[in-house]
């Protein structure tokens, strides 16, 4: 019973951190929209090294997580999956931008993959 106890808290706290993705763009925006909070959307493929360590390293970041799933709605887009819907040009992956999901304005963007502390750094300039 404790192992199951500590099995289950373990795979609650490794799930905890990391950053909240919507599953669509429509729905982020319209969860962004009720938090009143920005969108984080990022440019994306299943095969795009930087794109994979962001996710499975610096997204999981107990610091980058939490000041990302508290100040803004995100959702990755696949490129490839996506080519429609995308709403902004790019011209790299990975490719980040923060958007008022209100009106779908630019308020930043960022290209390329990066260290948790950098990633942060940019989350909170564009939090200001």
């Amino acid at each position: 019973m404790k192992i199951l106890s500590l099995l289950l808290f373990f795979v609650t706290f490794v799930f905890s951190s990391s950053i909240n993705f919507e599953s669509s763009l429509q729905e982020a925006k319209e969860e962004a929209i009720k938090k009143n909070r920005p969108l984080m959307i990022m440019y994306s493929t299943p095969t795009c090294p930087e794109c994979n360590y962001m996710k499975k390293k610096v997204f999981k970041d107990k610091e980058v997580s939490s000041y990302a799933n508290k100040n803004f709605v995100s959702v990755v887009m696949d490129i490839n999956e996506n080519k429609k819907e995308l709403p902004f040009k790019f011209i790299g992956i990975p490719s980040f931008f923060f958007v008022d999901a209100r009106t779908m304005t630019l308020l930043d963007k960022s290209l390329g993959g990066m260290r948790e502390k950098e990633f942060l750094s940019v989350l909170k300039k564009v939090d200001k």
